[in-house]
């Protein structure tokens, strides 16, 4: 018999961290821990993030077996910013029984329901910033660093739910770096950087870890100015980035992190996140969580770097919309490809791409034969007034 609980103790927050190495066990791509600390994010927010946004974390047992776990969010920042009654589910792990799915999807419905929401969407882990969506299609491939991996059969259970799907986004790999100065079909685009670039009064800098507050500052007021118009944006706080660069600190490439300035004002990001995940699979092999993760950042950080690690997520390109120079976005890509190369990257994907990426999917995809390398889906419904009582 399946029975709910909710996550209240330090065991029970144990046993849902937990969960996931039984879904994993046979994965021929195995993930490594929780991307995303979930007692920082989750268990234990900042104060500043708490007062935006309450959580129920749940644990599907089967007996005394964890067979899944979930997380209800009712995220009171986005409440209050677009006015719709919409709560989210989240960290969405389980077995492949569907009424493992159909208790926990039910239990995290019930407790958004008390709290007087109409739909739930999901999965959001905890929101669009972080981890959304899950990976659907038929062919499972390796874990990329910072986005959802998970068994096939998660949509499935979804859609046997009720669930609906209500947005895709995609990820592109490119097997070169440097593409957009190598492919014929770039050479106008290379030719206009040239020209830009050589009278461009832009410059670039590398995001400082010695003021990564006052930098966590400047790039969300940029990022809560270019995405406001975009699919499931709401306003992001300096306090949940900064938290969220303190997490990735460890594993960032400093040269990969730009900010783009001109006459000393910020006006665009982009971001390189190498693939850590490469690392992590050298790694597995440890039995204690600590010692794969110092032998992870080994990998990661020692000399012959590029014979491990060798891939790179691009993530979070966002420019000043007020900016008059609208070179910017280009410029930032190139600038970012030429320290790939540099540094002996040899692939890259950008993820998460959404139709609203004018720049991505009109200026890049539209001049190659690419299709999407990942797709992955959000789902929602509306939730059974039932579910109140």
């Amino acid at each position: 018999m399946i029975t709910v609980h909710a996550v209240d103790t330090a065991s029970q927050w144990a046993e849902f961290r937990g969960v996931g190495r039984q879904i994993y066990r046979n994965d021929p791509f195995p993930a490594p821990d929780d991307s995303i600390d979930i007692g920082r994010v989750l268990r234990d927010p900042p104060a500043a993030v708490a007062a935006t946004r309450c959580s129920q974390a749940f644990i599907a047992r089967d007996g005394d077996v964890a067979v899944g776990r979930i997380a209800a969010i009712h995220d009171l920042g986005f409440t209050e910013y677009t006015g719709e009654s919409m709560g989210f589910f989240g960290f969405y792990e389980a077995i492949d029984r569907q009424e493992v799915a159909d208790a926990l999807l039910r239990a995290a419905s019930s407790w958004l329901a008390r709290r007087g929401l109409a739909v739930v969407y999901g999965p959001f882990s905890p929101s669009m910033f972080y981890s959304a969506g899950v990976v659907v299609g038929d062919e499972p491939k390796q874990p990329l660093v910072g986005m959802p991996h998970n068994p096939l059969y998660y949509g499935t259970q979804f859609e046997k739910w009720g669930l609906v799907a209500v947005k895709d986004f995609y990820s592109y790999r490119f097997d070169d770096p440097y593409l957009l100065f190598t492919n014929p079909a770039f050479a106008r685009h290379r030719q206009i950087y040239e020209r830009m670039r050589a009278r461009s009064k832009v410059t670039f800098r590398s995001m400082k870890y010695r003021t990564i507050r006052r930098d966590a500052k400047i790039v969300a007021d940029l990022y809560n100015k270019a995405f406001v118009k975009f699919w499931g944006y709401s306003p992001l706080s300096e306090t949940e980035l900064f938290e969220l660069l303190k997490i990735m600190l460890p594993i960032l490439d400093r040269q990969l992190v730009l900010l783009a300035e001109l006459e000393g004002k910020p006006v665009g990001f982009l971001m390189g996140i190498p693939d850590v995940n490469q690392a992590a699979v050298r790694s597995s092999r440890f039995s204690s969580r600590w010692t794969r993760d110092l032998a992870t950042l080994w990998h990661l950080k020692r000399p012959g770097r590029h014979k491990v690690v060798d891939n790179v997520r691009v993530d979070m390109l966002f420019v000043d919309p007020d900016c008059q120079d609208r070179t910017i976005a280009l410029l930032l890509i190139m600038e970012l490809s030429q320290r790939m190369k540099n540094k002996r990257y040899k692939n890259v994907e950008a993820a998460p791409v959404l139709d609203d990426s004018a720049w991505m999917k009109g200026a890049v995809l539209t001049r190659i034969e690419q299709a999407p390398h990942r797709v992955y889906r959000i789902y929602g419904r509306e939730i059974d007034p039932q579910h109140a009582r």
